[in-house]
């Protein structure tokens, strides 16, 4: 069983992009702003993180909300997603057919290139503005692209996460660590335990970069 997990924290526009959408099992607010907690639909559905503290820099306040979805939920699997993504038909079942016990699948991001895109990303600009989204266009490039294969290593989400073994290694850092994003160690304690890092190129989804920071009213 796969739970997918989202995190909004301030943008009401993200958090009916994420949900409108219908892949989220559960949607998690991070110390969520007035606009999300005045989301009636939310607060009766929704699941609530209050840090403990709550001046922390950002990036910290992120991995441990990020810790806290994984260790909250019930499922064997977790899967972990951006509110700023709009996904493809078939992305989860693409992950999910590379389970196996050991190895920890991503999807492969299509990215509009205001930051350079990471490694197997493709950089194709369909917008960053979830109101005017082309989803219909999305798909059908979606469609386009997906190839039946997968390859090492990648970016970091949306991923699927052995619940246990994340537990086990200590989830993610409190932030990055002299230099590294705290998503790459993770992975790297993950490895450690005998998971492989792969990127199935059959799962497209495409990531709008820094959604919620612009924070689109």
């Amino acid at each position: 069983m796969i739970e997918v997990v989202g995190m909004v924290y301030k943008s009401r526009t993200f958090l009916d992009f994420l949900r409108d959408q219908g892949e989220c099992d559960r949607i998690v607010g991070n110390d969520p702003s007035e606009e999300i907690l005045s989301d009636e639909q939310f607060l009766d559905l929704g699941d609530i993180y209050h840090d403990s503290n709550p001046t922390d820099h950002y990036l910290t306040r992120v991995y441990r909300c990020w810790n806290y979805c994984v260790e909250s939920s019930s499922a064997e699997y977790v899967c972990l997603v951006n509110s700023d993504m709009a996904f493809s038909p078939g992305w989860l079942e693409a992950l999910e057919r590379r389970l196996d016990g050991r190895t920890l699948p991503v999807s492969r991001l299509v990215e509009p290139g205001f930051i350079k895109p990471g490694q197997h990303a493709i950089e194709i600009d369909l917008g960053r503005d979830p109101r005017s989204f082309p989803m219909a266009s999305w798909h059908s490039l979606a469609a386009d692209l997906s190839e039946n294969e997968s390859h090492p290593e990648g970016l970091f989400m949306p991923c699927v996460l052995h619940r246990e073994t994340f537990l086990r290694v200590g989830g993610y850092p409190e932030g990055n660590v002299n230099g590294r994003s705290g998503d790459a160690i993770l992975f790297e304690k993950m490895a450690a335990t005998g998971f492989h890092h792969v990127t199935c190129f059959d799962s497209l989804v495409y990531h709008m970069q820094e959604g919620e920071m612009r924070h689109i009213e």
